[in-house]
């Protein structure tokens, strides 16, 4: 990596996630730019079945803010994979993955912390939200907090690891090696995304409660949704 890049390496990294921004903002407009069809074929098929996993992810949430829910958790997932896989690119500079960048994981950790909380606010009230974060145990703003760094370190350790794995692979053998690198990479590069979204919903659920469940505390698992399960199984049925 050039003097000049490595200087440069804050404005790239910002440069290549608004880069990717710009892509999944044009891909969306061109899944859209037809009316849709009530069944579903070429472009309509593939985006549907990519928005169908969040819908559901949402569902268990709050089955009736899925409008809501299901865009929040698609942006931070399709945003994450974006950058991620800016890592296989042979360009120089575009191949500069922003998560592989500390800045990258913790901007979008703060992301979706925050963005929970908001959510929260929206279904439950301002006032339920605040009370979320202050009782019963005052700590819980701590736990909010260990979030984020929970969030960001984990993908910035997987991310940023196989990238700096991959540069020094180029460095040592240019030809062969770094494609090898470059393949298995392609595992934590969906999977991170993955896990981070379905973290999100788990911080989702804790924050807004859907009606007749316990506000569970921050770090414990929700207990089941039966009323979401029921939704679920009617909406495949139909």
């Amino acid at each position: 990596m050039s003097e000049l890049v490595t200087r440069s390496l804050p404005w790239i990294v910002v440069g290549n996630f608004l880069l990717v921004s710009v892509v999944l903002v044009v891909l969306g407009r061109m899944a859209t730019a037809r009316p849709l069809t009530e069944v579903p074929h070429g472009v309509q098929n593939v985006a549907e079945a990519v928005l169908d996993w969040f819908v559901e992810q949402a569902r268990t949430v709050d089955p009736r803010r899925v409008t809501l829910v299901a865009p929040f958790l698609a942006t931070l997932f399709l945003l994450i994979l974006g950058s991620n896989l800016l890592g296989i690119l042979p360009l120089p500079i575009l191949r500069i993955p922003p998560m592989a960048y500390f800045s990258g994981p913790l901007a979008m950790a703060l992301v979706a912390v925050l963005g929970a909380l908001v959510i929260g606010a929206r279904i439950r009230g301002v006032g339920a939200a605040a009370q979320h974060l202050f009782w019963p145990n005052p700590l819980q703003l701590v736990g909010e907090a260990s979030h984020v760094l929970s969030l960001s370190l984990r993908l910035y350790g997987n991310i940023g690891g196989e990238y700096l794995v991959a540069v020094l692979a180029t460095q040592a053998a240019p030809y062969g090696i770094p494609v090898i690198i470059h393949a298995f990479g392609l595992i934590p590069s969906v999977v991170q995304p993955l896990v981070f979204t379905l973290l999100t919903v788990s911080y989702l659920a804790t924050a807004a409660p859907a009606e007749g469940q316990p506000v569970a505390k921050s770090g414990e698992a929700r207990p089941p949704d039966i009323q979401t399960h029921a939704s679920l199984g009617t909406a495949r049925a139909q």
